[in-house]
């Protein structure tokens, strides 16, 4: 079975219930605390990420795997990383990248 890409929004918290807490840390055995901290295997917070997604996703369906099935196929799934969204300039907000004008003040 193939899962759908896993999107990736490095702009929005990690969103996980207490279920899949539990489950992440019976494939694991470390807190999800310890997996994020992890400075030695940054893409281990990629993986779970993408555990978190796809418990989600099976637990809608009502079919979830055993959560060490779940965390192999969170490692294989492949992760999508949007672009983050133009800035428009016609919409007349201010630069939050240029320094005041020093004629204007503003």
């Amino acid at each position: 079975m193939t899962d759908d890409p896993v999107t990736v929004n490095l702009d929005h918290p990690l969103r996980m219930s207490a279920d899949g807490l539990r489950a992440l840390k019976k494939a694991t055995g470390r807190s999800l605390t310890d997996l994020l901290q992890d400075d030695e295997d940054e893409v281990l917070r990629f993986q779970v990420m993408a555990f978190g997604e796809l418990h989600r996703r099976m637990a809608r369906l009502g079919h979830l795997p055993d959560a060490g099935e779940l965390w192999e196929r969170a490692g294989a799934v492949e992760l999508d990383f949007p672009a983050p969204e133009p800035v428009d300039p016609t919409q007349g907000g201010s630069s939050t990248t240029s320094l005041d004008s020093a004629a204007t003040g503003a």
